[in-house]
């Protein structure tokens, strides 16, 4: 009994995922990626009009975040529901297998947040430059016509590296706050669970608070980064929109 205890508190000293080689999150990753493409199927293959659960729960999630792309993007914003549904449910499944034994999340690994954040990013250039064109989006970093023409070069040389600061805020943020709640999930456990435990040699479920700590830091961390996908597509297209919606009322 005395040699388990000892392995045990090791183990919740060692805190999860300090040893964890960065091939075990590229794994993880793609078993998230496979989870949610297998559920993705189960809920599309037999379609009814009166749907079933999983048919439900899909299409709430779809009208959600339909809602919610054209409160932030604008009525175009409706193209870009696939992409912030589908980061928001990869990042939340990812979240949650964190709390399923052995409790490593995808998410908890830079690697991992840092390829979501260059997705977006890029994606968000692309849809900067279709929608302005070269000439336009370069003259968006510029805000030329909007400001004094001497300010413009500092303002473009400030836009850009305010672009270039956006994967490394997007991908720190999520790292920084799964890394640290799965440090904070093991402090407690060892904090709390494990002194009394060995003292007494009841179990007491010290995990379970921590575990709906974990479930809400799972969603939130998830839905931030789906809306912030969603605000930075609005921000690189939101003018060209514009533009072409006063010029189809004038028609």
């Amino acid at each position: 009994m005395d040699g388990q205890l000892n392995a045990l508190w090791v183990w919740t000293q060692t805190g999860l995922g300090a040893h964890v080689p960065p091939p075990v999150f590229s794994v993880l990753s793609g078993i998230a990626a496979l989870a949610l493409l297998l559920v993705a199927l189960a809920a599309t293959r037999n379609m009814q009009r009166r749907p079933g659960r999983l048919q439900n729960l899909a299409e709430i999630i779809y009208e959600f975040f339909d809602n919610l792309a054209v409160s932030v993007v604008g009525e175009h914003g409706r193209k870009y529901v696939p992409l912030a549904g589908t980061i928001f449910l990869f990042i939340l499944f990812s979240n949650l297998m964190g709390l399923i034994p052995p409790g490593i999340a995808p998410t908890a690994s830079l690697n991992t947040t840092i390829a979501l954040a260059l997705i977006v990013i890029v994606y968000v250039q692309y849809e900067g430059i279709r929608a302005r064109g070269l000439g336009g989006y370069l003259k968006h970093f510029a805000r030329w016509g909007e400001v004094p023409v001497l300010l413009s070069p500092l303002l473009f040389v400030i836009e850009i590296v305010s672009e270039l600061a956006k994967p490394v805020s997007l991908s720190i943020r999520l790292y920084a706050n799964m890394f640290g709640k799965e440090q904070v999930t093991m402090a407690l456990i060892t904090a709390l669970a494990m002194p009394i435990f060995k003292a007494t040699f009841i179990p007491l479920p010290i995990q379970f608070p921590v575990m709906l700590l974990g479930l809400l830091v799972a969603f939130v961390q998830a839905f931030v980064f789906s809306i912030l996908t969603l605000i930075y597509l609005a921000l690189a297209t939101e003018h060209h929109e514009e533009h072409h919606g006063e010029h189809a009322h004038a028609h």
